[in-house]
């Protein structure tokens, strides 16, 4: 009787983790959703553009992070599947710097580099 009953707390505990996993999967989202309507919000306020760049440019990174962390499941992957993505997000976004810098023009019209 104890093998199956310890069977059993294990499924439980196993059902009531997974349980805790989708809530967090739903409170991030409302979260991301929150944001996005924050994001809309101070677009529209007449304040310093920088100010709204800013906070902008904050917010979705922190929602960027969000959606790796949670929703592509780097929390519980490998800690060399987080490099391999890491390292191909650097890659790709240096890639972009270096074409932003190569294609840019000062207010004259003449390339930068």
């Amino acid at each position: 009787m104890d093998a199956s009953q310890n069977t059993s707390n294990s499924v439980d505990h196993h059902l009531a983790e997974e349980h805790q996993k989708y809530f967090t999967f739903f409170n991030v989202s409302i979260a991301l959703i929150m944001l996005t309507a924050i994001e809309l919000v101070i677009v529209y306020v007449p304040i310093h553009p920088g100010i709204v760049m800013g906070s902008l440019v904050v917010m979705s990174l922190i929602k960027f992070l969000a959606v790796i962390w949670w929703f592509m499941h780097l929390r519980w992957d490998m800690i060399l599947c987080t490099l391999v993505f890491l390292s191909g997000l650097i890659i790709a976004t240096g890639t972009v710097i270096a074409l932003m810098l190569l294609f840019s023009e000062d207010p004259s019209g003449a390339p930068m580099i």
